[in-house]
């Protein structure tokens, strides 16, 4: 017979990896979800903080472009 100390702890384990599993998930959905899907379940797609980084081209590409041009 299976010590029931062991088959408790082992409950109490799995237990919490599904939590840290579903808070990985949760993390994740907004990153992958598209705009259609929140609009679509009716909920306001998620406001990202801005970097300050989009658009931007690097200097060593700016160089290059204008040599080309």
């Amino acid at each position: 017979m299976k010590d029931l100390f062991q088959v408790l702890r082992q409950k109490e384990l799995d237990i919490e990896r599904v939590r840290k599993e579903i808070e990985a998930l949760r993390f994740v959905i907004p990153l992958l979800a598209e705009e259609a899907d929140w609009i679509e379940n009716g909920l306001a797609p998620p406001r990202f903080r801005a970097t300050g980084t989009a658009g931007r081209t690097p200097a060593s590409s700016l160089s290059t472009q204008a040599s080309i041009t």
